[in-house]
C-alpha cells in the first residue's frame, strides 16, 4: 500500500493531528504491512511543520522519519515564508512543488488523504 498524506493548513493543531493520522496507519496492522509506503506533502502555510523553530511537532517528525514514513516540503511555500531547504528539520526533502509531488505520487498509485 502506498498512502500520500497532504498538509496545508498552517495551524499547529492541524498539523499534529496530520502527524497523528500517518503514525495511526503505519501502526494499523490491519491495513499497513512492512514495505508499504507513506509520504506526508506539506504545501502552502503546512510547510512550517517541517521548518527548524516553527515545527509543531519536529519530535514526532524524528520519529516517523525513524520508521520510514518520508516528509516532503514544497519549495514554492518555503521561499514564500522567506525559508529554504537549509530551514528544513533533518529527513524533511525539499521539492520543486508540492502540488506537482502530489500528482506525480498519486500518479504512481498512491491514495490521497487530504490531512485533516
Amino acid at each position: 500500500m502506498k498512502t500520500v498524506f497532504h498538509v496545508s493548513s498552517p495551524d499547529p493543531g492541524d498539523q499534529r493531528h496530520a502527524l497523528a493520522n500517518a503514525a495511526n496507519l503505519w501502526a494499523d496492522d490491519a491495513v499497513s504491512a512492512p514495505g508499504d509506503e507513506i509520504v506526508v506533502v506539506a504545501n502552502g502555510g503546512g510547510v512550517r511543520m517541517f521548518v527548524e523553530g516553527a515545527a509543531a511537532d519536529p519530535e514526532m517528525v524524528a520519529a516517523l522519519a525513524e520508521r520510514g514514513i518520508a516528509f516532503r516540503a514544497c519549495s514554492n511555500a518555503l521561499r514564500g515564508a522567506g525559508k529554504t531547504a537549509e530551514d528544513l528539520l533533518e529527513g524533511v526533502e525539499a521539492v520543486p512543488s508540492g502540488v506537482g509531488e502530489l500528482a506525480r505520487l498519486q500518479s504512481e498509485g498512491f491514495g490521497y488523504v487530504k490531512a485533516p
